[in-house]
C-alpha cells in the first residue's frame, strides 16, 4: 500500500517539535514531502528555525525542504506564545544551530506547487499552527484543492472553551480570520481541538518511558515534553497535553478517536468571542470534530513510533 504523503504546517513550539519527531519516526506510514513554517508560538524566524533543528535531529536534510512562510496574520496584530514556549520556542533547549539552510521557496508557494502536482495521489495537509499560510495558498490558488485529500487541523475548542482567552484557542486566536477562511473552504477537514486533547497528557512517568528508549530523538522528545509539563505546572496545571502529536497520531490510528461531523465558523469580529470556533454538528458536515479519544492508547502509539528511532 502506499504511504500517505503530508505536509506539515507548522509554528514549532514544544509541541510541534514532537509532533515533527513522530511523523518523522512513522516512516513506514508516511512521507513527510515538506515543512512550511509560519509566525504563531514564537516569531517567524524562530519558527523557520526550529523545524530545521528538528528535521536535523531527525537525520533529515535536503530530502525534505522546510520553507518559511507569512510572519504576520492576515488581518488582526500578531500575538505569540513565548511564556509557554520559552524565548526560543523550544522551551530554551539547547539544541545545535540548524545546518542545512531553509529552501528559498516561501511556504506559500510551495503549497500552491506541490499540491498542484499531487492531483493524482492527494496530499494531507497536517497544520500545527496559525492557519494564514493555507488560507493564502487557497485564495492564489483555488485548484489546488485537488491536491488535498483532506486537512488535519489542531485548533479550535468548543465544550472546553479557550486556552489563551476563555472562548478561544491559541492557534486560531492568533489568526482567525486565516481559520474562517480554511474551515469554510468545504475541503475534508479533521480538527484535533481542545475537546479532545485535553484529555490526552503525559505524565512525568511517561515521559520517562520515553526518554528510556534511549535514541537522542528519543531523549529530545522526552526534553520538550518535560518543558511543556514544567510551563504547564506554572500555569496550575500537573500535565501539558498533547496538542500537536495528536494531528499525526490521529492519522496513524484514527481507531484511537471519536467524533461529530460539523461545520465550523469563527468569530471574527472584536469582542470577548474574538477567535472562538462554533461547531454546527450536522451529518452532512465536511469535518470531523473529534471530542473523544483512548488516552493510553494514543500515548502507546507515541512511544511505540519514537522506539523506531535508533533501530
Amino acid at each position: 500500500m502506499r504511504k500517505r504523503q503530508i505536509i506539515i504546517d507548522c509554528d514549532p513550539g514544544l509541541d510541534d517539535a514532537v509532533a515533527l519527531l513522530v511523523a518523522f519516526a512513522a516512516s513506514d506510514m508516511m512521507d513527510v514531502v515538506g515543512i512550511t513554517t509560519v509566525a504563531g508560538n514564537v516569531p517567524a524566524e524562530l519558527t523557520l528555525r526550529n523545524a530545521r533543528i528538528i528535521r536535523e535531529l531527525a537525520g533529515r536534510g535536503r530530502d525534505v525542504p522546510v520553507c518559511g512562510g507569512a510572519p504576520v496574520p492576515l488581518l488582526r496584530d500578531p500575538v505569540t506564545a513565548e511564556d509557554f514556549h520559552g524565548s526560543t520556542g523550544l522551551g530554551n533547549i539547547p539544541f545545535p544551530k540548524p545546518r542545512v539552510r531553509p529552501s528559498r521557496a516561501n511556504a506559500v508557494n510551495f503549497l500552491v506547487r506541490t499540491l498542484r502536482t499531487a492531483k493524482g495521489f492527494p496530499i494531507t495537509l497536517v497544520v500545527t499552527g496559525p492557519m494564514t499560510n493555507v488560507a493564502l495558498a487557497l485564495t492564489m490558488a483555488p485548484d489546488i484543492r485537488e491536491g488535498l485529500k483532506e486537512i488535519v487541523v489542531m485548533g479550535g475548542a468548543d465544550s472546553e472553551g479557550g486556552n489563551i482567552t476563555p472562548h478561544a484557542e491559541f492557534n486560531v486566536f492568533a489568526d482567525p480570520h486565516a481559520a474562517q477562511s480554511v474551515f469554510q473552504s468545504g475541503i475534508p477537514t479533521r480538527v484535533l481541538n481542545l475537546d479532545v486533547t485535553h484529555q490526552i497528557r503525559t505524565t512525568d512517568d511517561q515521559v520517562e518511558r520515553v526518554r528510556a528508549l534511549g535514541s537522542k530523538q528519543a531523549r529530545a522528545a522526552a526534553d520538550l515534553l518535560a518543558a511543556s509539563n514544567r510551563l504547564e505546572e506554572k500555569a496550575k496545571a500537573r500535565v501539558a497535553p498533547l496538542h500537536d502529536p495528536s494531528t499525526i497520531l490521529c492519522l496513524l490510528r484514527p481507531d484511537l478517536f471519536e467524533g461529530p461531523q460539523a461545520t465550523v465558523s469563527v468569530v471574527t469580529e472584536t469582542g470577548e468571542r474574538f477567535g472562538k470556533t462554533v461547531p454546527d454538528y450536522r451529518e452532512d458536515g465536511h469535518v470531523l470534530w473529534y471530542n473523544q479519544a483512548d488516552a493510553d492508547a494514543v500515548f502507546s502509539e507515541m512511544l511505540g513510533q519514537l522506539a523506531r528511532f535508533g533501530k
